[in-house]
């Protein structure tokens, strides 16, 4: 899932982690420059079929859910592309004229930051949980896109301290506050409690499933876990019209 990228930083301004901040004139930048093995579609193939199918996803997100909000993007274990997936919509609602934000919050193994060839040495999403950063002096903004992400610095083993309502509810309410659409990249719901914890502070959540790869025994558990929250199911891999990549989205129905 990583990705060959050059980028470059530039030095930005400050926006607190209050409900109602805003960015200031200057800003933190990175200029993405897709390597051959990249799979930022957006980028490296913006008239192809995967586009397409991220165009519909953001159609029927918009139509159902109008007002946006914050997304956790999940699926029942590793390896079913939830991390590219994430990043794909985060930049189809931004080209879509949508500020949005790609957090990630998968601390156990973190997908963003080699998805986009980056490193998030200094500033990062613990430092804005720890109140050590400002979302701003984290924030990265992807370009000129209304896009803005928020990695994860370095692994670690138990993070749950991070999803106790009391430190994350505040960062959210904030990025809530500022951006139209907030994409959460989680972990996977089995075998760690970490999706039940955090499932209840955002407001809808998709599930990533990939064709001959998901175990369909899994996929119960994960819908009974993410309960009223799941707004739908994204099939990686499907085959469509000859082409094997990103399939279908569907509202999810009890």
């Amino acid at each position: 899932m990583s990705s060959n990228l050059a980028l470059h930083a530039a030095t930005a301004g400050r926006f607190d982690n209050k409900p109602g901040a805003r960015f200031g004139s200057r800003k933190r930048t990175v200029t993405l420059q897709p390597g051959k093995k990249s799979r930022l579609v957006f980028l490296t193939e913006p008239e192809g079929l995967a586009v397409e199918q991220y165009k519909i996803l953001r159609h029927r997100l918009r139509t159902l859910h109008p007002e946006g909000g914050v997304m956790l993007v999940t699926s029942p274990s590793p390896g079913e592309g939830k991390t590219l997936t994430s990043v794909n919509l985060a930049f189809c609602l931004a080209e879509g004229g949508s500020k949005t934000c790609l957090v990630d919050l998968d601390f156990r193994a973190p997908g963003v930051g080699s998805t986009l060839g980056y490193e998030f040495e200094d500033d990062s999403i613990e430092d804005v949980l720890n109140g050590e950063r400002t979302i701003a002096e984290s924030a990265r903004q992807l370009g000129e896109r209304p896009l803005y992400v928020l990695g994860v610095k370095k692994c670690m083993a138990s993070p749950g301290h991070f999803f106790k309502p009391e430190v994350l509810t505040p960062v959210l309410n904030t990025l809530r506050s500022v951006f139209q659409w907030v994409i959460l990249d989680f972990a996977p719901v089995i075998p760690m409690s970490d999706v039940a914890e955090i499932a209840p502070q955002a407001d809808g959540a998709l599930l990533v499933i990939r064709t001959g790869k998901t175990d369909k025994s899994l996929v119960v558990p994960c819908l009974e876990t993410l309960g009223s929250k799941l707004w739908g199911v994204v099939v990686n891999d499907s085959p469509i019209s000859g082409s094997s990549y990103y399939g279908y989205y569907g509202k999810h129905r009890d």
